[in-house]
């Protein structure tokens, strides 16, 4: 087994080559992903007109695809297979386009071992999810892979659904992933949220991470004894622009849905990340991933114990950032702010 720490790039095609064109593609299929429906609904609109297809066929066709999505709810249970499609050379397309470095701390991980993968922060859009998975991963982990906690929202949308489970998504329901983790599987979560990604601000030397009362992360692992592997994502707060919807809207689609009432603007004004900031220079991400927290399996945690590998899942999310802001293009002033779900706004 590997004992020492390891870096991978993949980096961005040269402008012109069809590399560079399938990394676009990918970057922007992967941020476009919530609007897969409305790319479905004008298809069918276009077959409907083109006269491939009649209305009755299509109205039959979309309610038959409405009532699977009520009635066929594998986000409760196994998902779909995943492997295929979140460790293949799409997401690494997806990750060269963003000029991608991930470094691994210490040793490769046991494949017999179990995990909770915990990264912050969400961002404007989660573009960190890609570092997850890609080539990248599997030299980085090799036999090790793990499935997403994702919010129930995303199974109700027609094409969120679909690309959700194909990247391993399950509900993030504390019983869904419980079973999960009976049946051998590793786990990976964004802890702070949609309300971390409301507080994503690519002008401020502070980020912000709704962390202080996220405790369920650490509960979790602790009852199933799973080490706790922390994760920090450079540069997401700048590949994406922020736009808030009006306040009435973000509060009903965050009391119903748990949707961030947020839109992101990229590059040409589209859902593509940007390559490049205001002043002409090379954007690009970066993540690392700690060495594992070992934690010691307790079946009705104590609030001590909780706290205790909370306080040293910060610690280590601090000491990540504090060592490597400045390689991934952060000033020397730049800090972390920690935030509770309570303040973070929603509204």
């Amino acid at each position: 087994m590997a004992t020492s720490t390891v870096e991978l790039r993949r980096p961005r095609a040269a402008p012109g080559t069809v590399m560079r064109l399938l990394q676009t593609f990918a970057a922007l299929s992967f941020a476009s992903y919530f609007f897969f429906w409305l790319i479905g609904l004008g298809l069918v609109i276009a077959l409907v007109v083109a006269g491939v297809v009649s209305k009755w066929a299509a109205m039959v066709g979309v309610g038959a695809y409405l009532c699977s999505v009520a009635v066929y709810m594998p986000q409760f249970g196994r998902g779909w297979p995943f492997h295929w499609f979140l460790y293949s050379h799409f997401v690494d397309w997806v990750l060269g386009y963003y000029d991608s470095t991930c470094i691994r701390e210490g040793p490769s991980l046991d494949p017999d071992g179990r995990y909770l993968f915990a990264m912050v922060p969400h961002g404007v859009f989660g573009v960190c999810r890609a570092f997850s998975g890609g080539t990248l991963w599997r030299s980085l982990y090799p036999g090790v892979d793990a499935r997403w906690g994702s919010f129930g929202g995303a199974f109700r949308l027609p094409g969120v659904r679909e690309f959700s489970l194909s990247c391993g998504c399950l509900d993030a329901g504390r019983p869904t992933l419980t079973r999960a983790i009976q049946r051998g599987e590793n786990i990976m979560l964004l802890p702070g949220g949609s309300k971390e990604l409301l507080l994503t601000d690519g002008a401020s030397t502070t980020t912000q991470l709704v962390l202080l009362d996220r405790t369920g992360f650490v509960r979790l692992a602790i009852e199933h004894g799973l080490d706790l592997v922390p994760g920090f994502c450079f540069g997401e707060k700048w590949v994406h622009d922020l736009v808030l919807l009006p306040a009435p809207l973000r509060r009903q689609l965050y009391r119903r849905f748990r949707l961030a009432g947020a839109v992101l603007i990229g590059r040409w004004g589209t859902f593509l990340g940007k390559v490049t900031s205001a002043d002409g220079k090379p954007l690009s991400l970066g993540h690392v991933w700690g060495a594992p927290i070992r934690v010691t399996r307790q079946a009705e945690p104590t609030a001590a114990y909780i706290a205790e590998v909370h306080a040293a899942f910060v610690g280590e999310v601090r000491r990540i950032f504090d060592t490597y802001k400045s390689r991934f293009g952060y000033a020397d002033g730049e800090t972390l702010e920690l935030v509770s779900a309570k303040s973070a706004k929603t509204t």
